[in-house]
C-alpha cells in the first residue's frame, strides 16, 4: 500500500471537515445580516462597515504571507513549531501596530472628521493585532494537521457571533461600537483553541531537510506569497473602488448582491484549496492534487448549476424586485467559480512544492488582466462588464497556474481539468457512505 494510500482517508475527513465548516461563515453572515440591520438601520449599518474597512484591509497586508510559510514549513518540520511561532507572531504583531499607527494618521479622511466614528476605527484596528497571531496560529495548525481544531474556531466564531447579536437584539441594547467590538474580539476568542500548539512538538515527525535555518527561509516564503496576496485583495476590492466613478451607484449595488451570491460556491473552493495545500505541504503527492481539482470541478458544477438553475425564482423575494437585473451577471460569475477551481488547485500544488512566487505571479497576472478589461467594459456593458471583468482575470489565473503546476509537478494539465469515470464512481461512492452513516449509527 503506498503512502497515498493510506493518507487518503485522513484526507478526505479533513476535506469534508474543512468543507462543512467553511459553509457556517456565509451562513453566519445571512443571519446577522438582519439582525444588523434591525437593530442598527442603514445609517448605522454603513457606520459599523466604515470602522471596520480599515480593520479589514490591516488583515490582509499585514499577514506578511507568513501564515502560509508556518502551514509549509510546520508540515515538515513540527518541532520548530514554537520557535517558528515567535518569530511569526512577532513579525505580523509588529506590522499590525504600524499599520494602526498609518491609521492613526488617516482618520481625518477615513472618518470624514468624525471623532466617534474615529474612536471605533482605532479600536477596530487595534484588536485586529491579536487578530493577527491569530492567523499565524491558525497557518502552523494547518500544518500540523489540526482539522479538528480548526474546524472548533469557525463552529465557535459563528456560533458566539450570531447568539450575542441576536441577544443584543433582543435586549434592546445593540449599538454600533457593541456590533464592532463583537465582530473584532470573537476573533480573537475563538483562536484560543489554539493555545494546544504551545505544548511541545513532536521531535520524531520531521522530514529530512537541507537548510537547519527557520528564520530566513520562512519569511523568504512568507513575502513571496504575501505579494501575491496583495493582488488578491486589490482584485476583491476593485469593484468598490471602481465601479462607481466609471459606473453608477446601481450597477455596483447590483454587483454587491451578483458577489455575495457566487461567494457561496467560492467559499467551499477555497476551503478545499486550504485544506489540500495544508495535506500537500506535509507530504507531496501530485496524484492527490490533480484527482482534487477534477472532483472540486463536478461538484463544484453541480453546486454552481443548483444555484444558477433556481436563481431566478428567489433572487427577487430574497434581495428585492430590483435586484433581479443581477440574474444573468450573476450566472457569469457561477461560471467563473467553475472555471478558478482548477487554477486554485494547481495552485496549492505550487505553493505546496515549495514555489509560492509562480502562484503570486498568477494573481498579478489575473489583477493585470481584470484592471484592464474592468477599465474597458464597465463603462460601456456596467455590471456586465464588470462579470466579464471578473471572468478574464479567472481564466488567466487557471491557465497560469495550470500550466506552471503541470510543468513543476511533472504532470499533464489535462490531469487539472477533465474529469473521468473513476472520479464520477469514487464520487458516488462517497455519497452513498455518507448516506448510509446515520442509518448505521441508528
Amino acid at each position: 500500500m503506498t503512502a497515498s494510500t493510506t493518507a487518503a482517508p485522513s484526507y478526505r475527513r479533513a476535506a469534508l471537515m474543512m468543507t462543512a465548516t467553511s459553509m457556517l461563515v456565509p451562513l453566519g453572515g445571512l443571519v446577522t445580516a438582519p439582525v444588523l440591520a434591525h437593530g442598527l438601520g442603514a445609517e448605522g449599518r454603513g457606520e459599523m462597515a466604515a470602522a471596520l474597512a480599515p480593520a479589514t484591509l490591516i488583515l490582509g497586508i499585514a499577514t506578511l504571507g507568513l501564515p502560509e510559510a508556518l502551514t509549509y514549513f510546520v508540515a515538515k518540520r513540527p518541532s520548530i513549531t514554537r520557535r517558528a511561532l515567535g518569530w511569526t507572531a512577532l513579525a505580523t504583531a509588529g506590522a499590525g501596530l504600524l499599520s494602526v499607527v498609518a491609521v492613526w494618521f488617516a482618520l481625518p479622511f477615513l472618518t470624514a472628521g468624525d471623532p466617534e466614528l474615529g474612536r471605533l476605527v482605532m479600536i477596530a484596528s487595534l484588536w485586529n493585532v491579536p487578530a493577527l497571531v491569530v492567523g499565524v496560529l491558525r497557518g502552523a495548525a494547518t500544518g500540523r494537521q489540526m482539522w479538528a481544531v480548526i474546524a472548533w474556531e469557525r463552529i465557535a466564531l459563528t456560533v458566539l457571533r450570531v447568539v450575542i447579536l441576536a441577544a443584543l437584539l433582543l435586549a434592546g441594547r445593540l449599538t454600533v461600537e457593541l456590533a464592532v467590538l463583537v465582530s473584532v474580539v470573537l476573533p480573537v476568542v475563538s483562536g484560543l483553541v489554539y493555545m494546544t500548539l504551545l505544548t511541545r512538538p513532536p521531535k520524531d515527525a520531521d522530514q529530512p531537510f537541507d537548510d537547519p535555518r527557520i528564520v530566513a527561509p520562512l519569511f523568504r516564503y512568507g513575502v513571496a506569497t504575501w505579494h501575491g496576496s496583495i493582488a488578491s485583495m486589490a482584485i476583491a476590492r476593485l469593484a468598490d473602488l471602481l465601479m462607481l466613478p466609471l459606473s453608477d451607484a446601481q450597477s455596483l449595488g447590483l454587483f454587491v448582491v451578483a458577489v455575495t451570491i457566487a461567494d457561496v460556491p467560492r467559499v467551499v473552493t477555497f476551503a478545499i484549496q486550504g485544506t489540500l495545500f495544508g495535506v500537500s505541504s506535509h507530504t507531496r503527492d501530485p496524484a492527490r492534487v490533480t484527482s482534487t481539482s477534477r472532483l472540486t470541478i463536478i461538484v463544484g458544477t453541480l453546486g454552481c448549476v443548483a444555484i444558477g438553475a433556481t436563481l431566478p425564482w428567489w433572487i427577487g423575494p430574497v434581495f428585492g424586485d430590483e435586484f433581479t437585473a443581477a440574474t444573468v451577471p450573476t450566472l457569469m460569475l457561477l461560471a467563473g467559480v467553475i472555471i478558478m477551481v482548477p487554477g486554485l488547485m494547481a495552485s496549492s500544488g505550487l505553493s505546496a512544492w515549495g514555489r509560492p512566487g509562480l502562484r503570486s505571479a498568477a494573481q498579478f497576472l489575473a489583477l493585470g488582466m481584470n484592471l484592464t478589461v474592468f477599465l474597458t467594459l464597465v463603462p460601456i456593458l456596467g455590471i456586465y462588464g464588470a462579470a466579464w471583468a471578473g471572468s478574464a482575470g479567472t481564466t488567466a489565473f487557471s491557465v497560469f497556474t495550470v500550466a506552471a503546476a503541470a510543468r513543476v509537478m511533472k504532470v499533464r494539465w489535462t490531469d487539472f481539468l477533465i474529469p473521468r469515470r473513476a472520479d464520477f464512481v469514487l464520487l458516488w461512492k462517497e455519497l452513498l457512505a455518507l448516506v448510509r452513516r446515520p442509518a448505521r449509527r441508528r
